[in-house]
C-alpha cells in the first residue's frame, strides 16, 4: 500500500513539473510529455495494472489545463489501449519496445486531443498541430522513454518480487 502513495506523489511531481516548471524553463518551446511518457512506459512494463495511473495522471493534467475535462485522461487511456492491441511486433529490445509504445500513445493521445479541441468548437489548425506538435512530440517522448524505462524497470521488478510473496491462493 505504501507504494501507492509513493507512486501518486511521483505522478503529482511529474504533473507539477510538466505544468509549472517546464513552461517556466522552456517557454513556448516544445515540451516533453512527462506524465504521458512515464505512465505509458509503466503500462508497457506492467500491462493493464498501469492503466489506473494513466487515468490518474491524465485527470490531474485535465484539472490543470483549460481544455475540456477528460480529454487528456481519456486520450491517454485510449492511446495505451491501442498500443496494447498493436504491441505484437517482434521488437527484441525491451527499451525499444517501450519507446515504440510511447510513440504510439503520443500520436493517438495528441491526435484525439487535437480532434477533441476541434470538435469542441475551438479554432485549431489541425495540419499545423499534427506536423509541428504531434510528430515532434512523438520523437521527443520516445527519446525520453529510454530514460523513463531505465528508471521504472528496476522499480517494476522490485514490485513484482514483493507482490510474489503476497499471492493468496483460494
Amino acid at each position: 500500500m505504501r507504494w501507492f502513495i509513493a507512486a501518486f506523489m511521483f505522478l503529482l511531481g511529474l504533473v507539477l513539473a510538466e505544468t509549472s516548471l517546464l513552461p517556466a524553463v522552456l517557454g513556448s518551446a516544445l515540451r516533453p510529455s512527462l506524465v504521458l511518457t512515464c505512465t505509458a512506459v509503466w503500462v508497457a512494463l506492467r500491462g493493464t495494472d498501469g492503466l489506473l495511473w494513466v487515468f490518474v495522471g491524465g485527470f490531474l493534467l485535465d484539472l490543470s489545463s483549460n481544455t475540456p475535462v477528460g480529454l487528456t485522461s481519456f486520450g491517454m487511456l485510449i492511446g495505451n489501449i491501442v498500443a496494447g492491441l498493436v504491441d505484437r511486433a517482434p521488437i527484441p529490445s525491451a527499451t525499444a519496445r517501450a519507446a515504440t509504445w510511447v510513440a504510439l500513445v503520443t500520436v493517438v493521445s495528441y491526435g484525439l486531443h487535437v480532434g477533441g479541441l476541434a470538435l469542441s468548437g475551438l479554432q485549431v489548425d489541425v495540419p499545423y498541430a499534427i506536423t509541428n506538435v504531434v510528430l515532434p512530440l512523438m520523437v521527443l517522448n520516445s527519446l525520453l522513454a529510454v530514460l523513463a524505462y531505465a528508471v521504472l524497470k528496476p522499480i517494476s521488478e522490485r514490485l513484482e518480487r514483493s507482490q510474489a510473496g503476497r499471492t493468496i491462493v483460494l
